[in-house]
Protein backbone atom coordinates (compact mmCIF):
# COMPACT_ATOMS: atom_id res chain seq x y z
CA UNK A 1 0.00 0.00 0.00
CA UNK A 2 1.42 3.42 -1.10
CA UNK A 3 1.10 6.48 0.88
CA UNK A 4 1.62 9.86 -0.29
CA UNK A 5 3.70 13.28 0.46
CA UNK A 6 3.33 17.24 -0.94
CA UNK A 7 6.83 18.83 -0.59
CA UNK A 8 7.45 22.41 -1.69
CA UNK A 9 10.74 22.56 -2.58
CA UNK A 10 10.63 26.62 -2.23
CA UNK A 11 9.46 26.30 1.03
CA UNK A 12 11.30 23.18 2.02
CA UNK A 13 8.38 21.74 3.44
CA UNK A 14 7.14 18.51 3.45
CA UNK A 15 4.17 17.48 4.42
CA UNK A 16 2.90 14.44 6.37
CA UNK A 17 2.05 11.07 4.72
CA UNK A 18 -1.52 10.77 3.75
CA UNK A 19 -3.20 7.63 2.44
CA UNK A 20 -4.17 8.48 -1.05
CA UNK A 21 -3.04 10.72 -3.42
CA UNK A 22 -6.72 13.13 -3.67
CA UNK A 23 -5.33 13.92 0.33
CA UNK A 24 -2.11 15.00 -1.04
CA UNK A 25 -3.20 17.44 -4.06
CA UNK A 26 -5.76 18.90 -1.02
CA UNK A 27 -2.93 19.86 1.07
CA UNK A 28 -0.66 21.33 -2.81
CA UNK A 29 -3.70 23.29 -4.05
CA UNK A 30 -4.26 24.92 -0.27
CA UNK A 31 -0.01 25.52 0.29
CA UNK A 32 -0.24 26.81 -3.45
CA UNK A 33 -3.37 29.19 -2.94
CA UNK A 34 -2.29 30.32 0.54
CA UNK A 35 1.87 30.79 0.51
CA UNK A 36 1.83 31.47 -3.60
CA UNK A 37 -1.26 32.90 -4.40
CA UNK A 38 -2.10 29.99 -6.45
CA UNK A 39 1.44 30.22 -8.33
CA UNK A 40 3.18 26.65 -9.31
CA UNK A 41 5.85 26.76 -6.88
CA UNK A 42 9.30 25.19 -8.84
CA UNK A 43 10.19 21.94 -7.66
CA UNK A 44 6.81 21.22 -5.97
CA UNK A 45 5.65 17.73 -6.39
CA UNK A 46 3.79 14.71 -4.85
CA UNK A 47 5.62 11.92 -3.90
CA UNK A 48 4.40 8.34 -3.53
CA UNK A 49 5.77 5.75 -0.33
CA UNK A 50 5.64 2.51 -0.50
CA UNK A 51 5.12 1.81 3.23
CA UNK A 52 5.81 -1.89 2.43
CA UNK A 53 8.34 -2.10 0.22
CA UNK A 54 7.66 -5.25 -2.53
CA UNK A 55 9.81 -8.10 -1.15
CA UNK A 56 9.07 -10.31 -4.15
CA UNK A 57 12.29 -9.16 -6.04
CA UNK A 58 14.86 -10.96 -4.57
CA UNK A 59 12.01 -13.43 -3.77
CA UNK A 60 10.88 -13.69 -7.84
CA UNK A 61 14.85 -14.25 -8.65
CA UNK A 62 15.46 -17.30 -6.22
CA UNK A 63 12.15 -18.45 -6.89
CA UNK A 64 13.09 -18.16 -11.24
CA UNK A 65 16.64 -19.48 -10.44
CA UNK A 66 14.70 -22.81 -8.58
CA UNK A 67 11.97 -23.07 -11.41
CA UNK A 68 15.15 -22.58 -14.28
CA UNK A 69 16.70 -25.78 -12.36
CA UNK A 70 14.14 -27.97 -11.96
CA UNK A 71 13.50 -27.36 -15.47
CA UNK A 72 17.08 -28.04 -16.58
CA UNK A 73 17.03 -31.16 -14.06
CA UNK A 74 13.88 -32.90 -15.14
CA UNK A 75 15.13 -32.12 -18.96
CA UNK A 76 18.41 -33.22 -18.51
CA UNK A 77 17.19 -36.29 -16.90
CA UNK A 78 15.25 -37.93 -19.58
Amino acid sequence: MSSYQYRCAVCGITWDEVTNRRQAEQERDRHRREAHDGGVPDGDGIRAQDSEPWPGRGLLLAGLLLMLFVVYSSWHGQ
